[in-house]
């Protein structure tokens, strides 16, 4: 079970990091979230194969009632199955990713239009803080200033 679960992680983080930039990190996010969100519906409705297959699958195709990913959601959620934060983190992301693909820029990671919704996502705040720096200390300034724009000391280290 712990290997499946590794597994899963690392296809995960591959599928996260195959993308070069924000639009597509996002796109890949979006795509796991579907299918993390059809494994949760059909969880929900019978295991029957006959049911499956003449009532669910209707349900979830493209044209069916539960065919975009955004109804599916609500329904996971309105049964419970889902936290209101975990639904809301969803939902953030998904209008993020339709808002990029209508805006022709390539935004950064550190861009405020990225950083101001990934600031707004539930999960966040159970990360630990940002490390808050004190530039008050003179000395430690003076030496962060004093290092060559590209880090190099002047042995060819580069500092840690």
């Amino acid at each position: 079970m712990m290997e499946e679960t590794q597994a899963f992680e690392n296809r995960v983080l591959e599928r996260l990091n195959a993308g070069k930039t924000v639009r597509s990190f996002l796109i890949a996010t979006v795509e796991l979230l579907t299918e993390a969100v059809n494994i949760l519906v059909l969880q929900v409705f019978r295991k029957d194969d006959y049911a499956v297959k003449y009532a669910v699958e209707p349900l979830l195709e493209g044209s069916g009632p539960l065919g975009d990913l955004s109804v599916r959601l609500k329904l996971i959620y309105g049964l419970g199955v889902i936290s209101r934060a975990e639904y809301e983190d969803a939902e953030l992301l998904m209008a993020l990713r339709e808002e990029l693909n209508h805006d022709g820029n390539e935004y950064s990671f550190t861009d405020d239009e990225i950083i101001g919704p990934f600031g707004e996502l539930h999960w966040r705040r159970r990360l630990p803080p940002t490390p808050q720096f004190d530039d008050s200390n003179a000395e430690l300034l003076q030496c962060r200033t004093a290092l060559p724009a590209d880090g190099a000391l002047n042995d060819g280290a580069v500092p840690d």
